[in-house]
This record gives C-alpha cells, structure tokens and sequence, in this order.
C-alpha cells in the first residue's frame, strides 16, 4: 500500500471519528434540552472552551481585591473572556435549532461571525444562549368565557410559573357575572351543604349561583369549567373566614389566656375540656348547661361573619338566612368548637377547619339541632331562635 493511500485512509478515519463525535454532542445537547432536571450539572461535552476553562482562567498573576487585604485572586491575561461574549444577549440573535443538523450551513455562518468567536461556534454554545435569553412575556388580555386557548396562557407569569387566575382576568360582563356569582354561592353554601358530601353538590349550587345571577344582571353568559372551578374554591375559604373572624371571638367570650405560666396553661387546659364536656358550650350558661342554642358567642359569630354592615352578604342576600337556617347555625358551633380545640394543650396552636376534621362534627351539632326542634316542636323553639338570631343580626348592621 503506498503512502499516499494510507494517508487517506487516515484522514477519512479522523473525519469519520470527528462526525460521530459531532453527532454525539448533538444527541446530548437534545436529551440535556428536553430533560435538564436528569443531569445534576450541563454536560462538560457542551461547554464552551471559555465555559471549560473557567476554573483554570485565573492562575498567573495576583489581584488585590476590595473583600480582604490579604486575600489575593489571581487571574490569567491571556485567558480573559471576549467582550463581545460578555455582551452576547444584545448583540447576537437566537440561532435555530436546525442549523445544527448541517455542517456546510454552521460553517458558512462560523464565517460571517467576528474573528473573537472564531474558536466558540453557535453549536458549542446553543445552550447557553438560550439560557441567557428572556423569556418571553405573556400579553394579558380579558377572557372570554369559552376562551380555552386564553385561559391556558394567563394562567403563568412571565417567568413561567403558575398563579391563580381572578375575576379580574376575565371580559367585563363575564367578570360581573362571576362576581355576583360568587357572593351568592358563599351564601348557598353555608346556608345549604358547609361541608358538602360529593363535588356533584358542590356543582350544583355552583350553577344555581350562576343562573341566578345572571338573572340579576339581565344577561346571560355560559358557565364554564373554570368559572365552577372558581366557584368551588370558595367553599374552604368561607368556612375558613368563619373560624378566622371566631378564633378572636372565641378567646375573649371564654376568657383564654396566652401564657407561659404553668398555672394559666392548666386553666386553659380545664377550661377547653368543660367547654367540650357534652357540648357546653352552646348553652348559655355553660357551667350549669341552660339556655341551650343561646350563648351569645354564636349571636357575634353571625353578626361578624354575614351582617357586619350594609353592603354584607347576609344583607345582600337576606333571604337566604331569613329566618336563619340551621345549616348556619351548626356551622358556627362547628367552628367555636375548633377554636376551643385548639386551647386543648392550654397554650393556642393553629387546627386547620377541614372537612376532614370537622365535617362530622358538623354533622353531629346538625343533628342535634334536628333532634332538638323534634322535642321541643309543640313551642316552636328552635324556630323562635332562628328568627331572633336574624333580627338582631340585621338590627346589628344599621
């Protein structure tokens, strides 16, 4: 075999060896893009040759620094980064991930680029590049009610993270629709299904709510998934409204104390488990357990939660607690009764008002109720409470 032939032959074994190599890189580069959270650092293969000698750039001479007099950095001259690196997001354009797939065409626009990034081509630095680019920002524009495609883009910020959408978010009619809807759904849902068995209740009141105001306002919009979804986020905050406006209620009407003492620790203990001892607490006088259903803590916790003013919502939509509805009633009591839990240790800590925790308690200061208008049903008690709990409510937010 004569010598030139042996030469080709090595140097189409090297530029063979180069292509894979190439081809190599790229594949990696795909994989790193579309799946970053599997390296725990960007692949050294895909560093710039600035990038890979980032940590040996600074060796040969001595700086004095402005953090310490004694302490020196040192850097290399030879090895200081180009400007025009340093300026790379104002004075370079994004590059296509196509280019990649052509060596003649990465070539040609290797040539056209000044001689400082002669050494760092666009394939050895496509990352970084599109790390350095802003993200783009989302125009924020009114929905409209069935607008899908609009309703997936506001939802993220413009840094790509996720926030919650509003009714601000939405067009004019639709946001006053949602609005009114809202105040009457709070109002259905206290009155009607506080801790409601399945999602399918929740749902239909979130419709009626709708409809209703829709009649209100004199036209008619389409109630859409994320208007329910909206809607039905409103049932956790209102009862946790309620046991918020309660917590402060609660400890003053009873006589809780915040304490490192040992002896008001003890009293505060003793006095939640009275409270809790057979439901105490709904009676008037609960140390001799009379004048049931008519302590005073529960007449406050419906004046402040529904008629605190004129413009409240027990006002607004008077007739759905005209007379006051039992639901509402033993919802009150089920929150008073999680503010007292939380003094059971005899210093406060803070007991989520969940479904899960507090839905059969619900239920059981609901039956009760039940039970208690059955017996008592020939002097119409219960009903005589209901009326007076609402009349002084409404005489409370003149």
């Amino acid at each position: 075999m004569s010598l030139s032939e042996t030469q080709n032959i090595v140097r189409r074994q090297a530029t063979k060896e180069k292509r894979l190599e190439k081809q190599k890189t790229r594949a990696l580069k795909v994989t790193y893009q579309d799946n970053p959270d599997v390296f725990e650092r960007e692949p050294s293969e895909l560093l710039s040759d600035t990038d890979r000698d980032e940590d040996t750039m600074f060796l040969d001479h001595a700086l004095q620094t402005k953090l310490s007099n004694t302490k020196v950095l040192a850097f290399c001259v030879g090895k200081i980064p180009p400007k025009l690196h340093a300026a790379s997001n104002s004075a370079r354009k994004l590059k296509d991930d196509t280019s990649d797939e052509s060596g003649d065409d990465s070539e040609s626009k290797n040539q056209s680029q000044p001689k400082a990034w002669a050494h760092h081509t666009d394939e050895e630095d496509g990352n970084s590049i599109k790390e350095q680019m802003p993200s783009p920002r989302m125009t924020k524009r009114p929905l409209d009610a069935e607008d899908a495609t609009a309703v997936v883009k506001i939802q993220k910020n413009s840094d790509g993270s996720r926030r919650h959408m509003k009714a601000g978010d939405f067009k004019a009619d639709t946001k006053d629709i949602l609005v009114t809807a809202t105040s009457i759904f709070r109002c259905l849902i206290v009155t009607q299904a506080p801790f409601p068995d399945t999602i399918a209740v929740e749902t239909k009141l979130g419709k009626e709510a709708w409809h209703e105001a829709c009649q209100m306002k004199g036209i008619n919009v389409k109630l859409t998934p994320l208007a329910v979804k909206m809607l039905l986020k409103c049932t956790s905050h209102v009862r946790g409204e309620l046991k918020t406006k309660m917590q402060s209620l609660t400890r003053s009407f009873f006589g809780f104390w915040s304490s490192d003492s040992r002896e008001v620790i003890r009293q505060n203990r003793d006095l939640a488990e009275s409270l809790k001892d057979d439901s105490s607490f709904v009676f008037k006088d609960w140390t001799t357990k009379t004048g049931i259903y008519k302590t005073e803590l529960l007449q406050d916790g419906i004046n402040v939660m529904w008629f605190a003013n004129q413009g409240d919502e027990g006002i607004i939509h008077n007739k759905y607690f005209k007379p006051m509805p039992i639901e509402v009633i033993a919802l009150t009591l089920t929150a008073i009764e999680c503010c007292i839990d939380e003094w059971l240790q005899g210093m406060k800590e803070d007991i989520k008002f969940t479904a899960a925790t507090y839905g059969s308690i619900y239920q059981t200061h609901l039956s009760s109720l039940q039970r208690f208008d059955e017996c008592t049903a020939p002097y119409k008690l219960l009903e005589r409470i209901c009326d007076n709990l609402h009349d002084v409510a409404r005489c409370i937010s003149l």
